[in-house]
This record gives C-alpha cells, sequence and structure tokens, in this order.
C-alpha cells in the first residue's frame, strides 16, 4: 500500500517531501500526516481541504481515503480556475467531492456552510489564506464540528514571524501564538486530547 508521501509526490502537492514544480518548496507534511491518520485510511471519512488551488491536494486525500462513503469538501476564496475550484463540475466525474467557494475570515460563510453540509468531520485542514485573521477564525468556527477524536490541521505557520503583513494583523494574535494558548487549554483538560507539531505545521486532536 503506498504511503501518503508516495500519492503526495505523484500528485505533486507541496506536502510531498519530493516537489519537482518549478515554484513552491516541498513542506514534507505528507509523512506526518501518515502517522496521525492512517487508522482512518479505510474508514468512511468526512474532511474538509481548505485551499483547493488546483486540486493537487484534493486528489491526493481522495486517493488516500478510499471508502466509497468517504467525502471530502473543498473550501477556497477563488472558483472558476480549474475543475476541482469550481462547484458541480467534479459531481458525475468525482461523487465523493463537492467544492464551495467563500472567504474562510467570515464566520457567516462558516454558518452557511455547516448548514449545508453538516459537521461531525474526521479531520479538517487549514491550507488557506494563512493570515491570523483566516486561521483563528476558522478554527473557532469549525473547531465545534470536529468529531471526538478527530484532527484539525494547521499549515505554513512560518508566515507567523516578521511582523505586521497581510499575514499578521497586529489586531489579532498571531498563528502561533494562538496555537500556544491551546497548549494552555491541553494541559488544563478539556476537549484537546493532544497536539502535534513538525516544521510549519500543527495538528490538533479532539478528545473523545
Amino acid at each position: 500500500m503506498k504511503t501518503l508521501d508516495d500519492i503526495a509526490i505523484a500528485c505533486q502537492t507541496d506536502r510531498a517531501s519530493v516537489f519537482t514544480r518549478t515554484y513552491g518548496k516541498p513542506h514534507d507534511y505528507a509523512r506526518h500526516y501518515d502517522k496521525l491518520f492512517t487508522p482512518l485510511r479505510e474508514q468512511p471519512i468526512k474532511f474538509a481541504e481548505i485551499g483547493v488551488g488546483g486540486g493537487e491536494g484534493v486528489q491526493m486525500w481522495l486517493r488516500y481515503f478510499e471508502h466509497e462513503d468517504s467525502r471530502i469538501f473543498g473550501v477556497d476564496v477563488v472558483t472558476g480556475t480549474n475543475d476541482w475550484d469550481t462547484p458541480g463540475v467534479m459531481a458525475s466525474l468525482e461523487p465523493r467531492y463537492a467544492f464551495t467557494q467563500g472567504t474562510q475570515c467570515d464566520p457567516e460563510f462558516w454558518k452557511r456552510f455547516i448548514e449545508a453540509h453538516g459537521g461531525d468531520f474526521d479531520v479538517i485542514c487549514d491550507d488557506g489564506l494563512h493570515s491570523n485573521i483566516a486561521v483563528i477564525t476558522t478554527f473557532n468556527a469549525l473547531w465545534q464540528h470536529v468529531k471526538p477524536g478527530g484532527f484539525y490541521a494547521v499549515e505554513d505557520l512560518s508566515v507567523a514571524y516578521g511582523g505586521p503583513s497581510f499575514f499578521v494583523s497586529p489586531d489579532w494574535p498571531d498563528q502561533v501564538s494562538f496555537l500556544k494558548g491551546k497548549i494552555d487549554e491541553l494541559n488544563r483538560g478539556g476537549e484537546i486530547d493532544s497536539i502535534y507539531f513538525s516544521k510549519e505545521l500543527a495538528v490538533l486532536r479532539k478528545s473523545l
């Protein structure tokens, strides 16, 4: 059985350990995800991918979570640039996938998203705008909709450093400081079972 990194390399997503495109860099997230998600691999999971781009990541998850009843929900602020970020295009080709356009910085968008698709997600992966406003708004809206024992991932945390920028509004905690606060919540007991950190990546697991 192929590892998630094998699949990521084949799909040419930057989550792979090897990335041969002329832009971007290999973030090497896939091998970390594999450690955490292997127990879910053959189950009918519900997965939200925030930040669809060209669809490479979505294709990776569809190949990894192959159960016929698994569902992948893609979300992006951009729409209409390819088949994977255009509503309805993939419905007949890949019925396990659905795309929704919207900004993750808007709590009202997430309310509509949950009303349309329900909660109880096994995995939510935030690879979207990466800004602290987007990361915090999305987490606050969606963490409650992660299943007990489910996972919530935040990628590309390197953008949290370097002072005010598109990625770090001074009016909000930066992304890493926000996650450090989750360590305090973990140690006090509650809904967070564990937090897995690797370079530029944090994955929180919800308590059972």
